[in-house]
C-alpha cells in the first residue's frame, strides 16, 4: 500500500514496436550505388510527427540482400495497437520510390516482417 504523501504517476505502456527499414543504396546495373536519403528522411521523421508519433530511434545498420550487403537506417517505434504508423510508412515509400528504385519495402510489427512487393 502507499503512504498517504505518495504521488501516483500514471503510466502509459506502449506495446506495439514497429521498425521501418530504410536502404541507403539502390541496385541498378548490376551494382550498388548510394542514395542521398538525408531529406526524404526527414520527411518521413515529419509525417510520424504530425501524426502524434513524437518519439523513435534511428540506427545505421549493415544489411544483406541477395547476396549484397549495403547500410540502412531502421527507424524504430512503440506505439500502441490502434495506431498505424504503417499506412505513413507505405505511403512515404511509394511516393519516394522514384529516388530510392527498391523493388520492395520492409517493415517490422511486433515479431512480424511486412515487405511489399511494389508494382510499377
Amino acid at each position: 500500500m502507499l503512504p498517504l504523501n505518495s504521488t501516483v504517476i500514471k503510466m502509459t505502456v506502449l506495446d506495439v514496436k514497429y521498425v521501418f527499414h530504410i536502404p541507403l543504396y539502390k541496385f541498378t546495373q548490376d551494382r550498388l550505388s548510394p542514395l542521398n536519403a538525408d531529406e526524404i528522411i526527414g520527411d518521413l521523421i515529419s509525417k510520424l510527427s504530425e501524426s502524434g508519433f513524437d518519439s523513435l530511434y534511428m540506427t545505421r545498420v549493415k544489411s544483406c540482400y541477395r547476396a549484397r550487403l549495403y547500410d540502412e537506417i531502421l527507424i524504430t517505434l512503440f506505439t500502441t495497437e490502434d495506431r498505424a504508423p504503417e499506412e505513413i510508412f507505405e505511403g512515404w515509400f511509394r511516393k519516394n520510390n522514384k529516388m530510392l528504385e527498391q523493388e520492395e519495402f520492409a517493415y517490422e510489427k511486433g515479431d512480424k516482417m511486412i515487405i511489399g512487393r511494389l508494382i510499377s
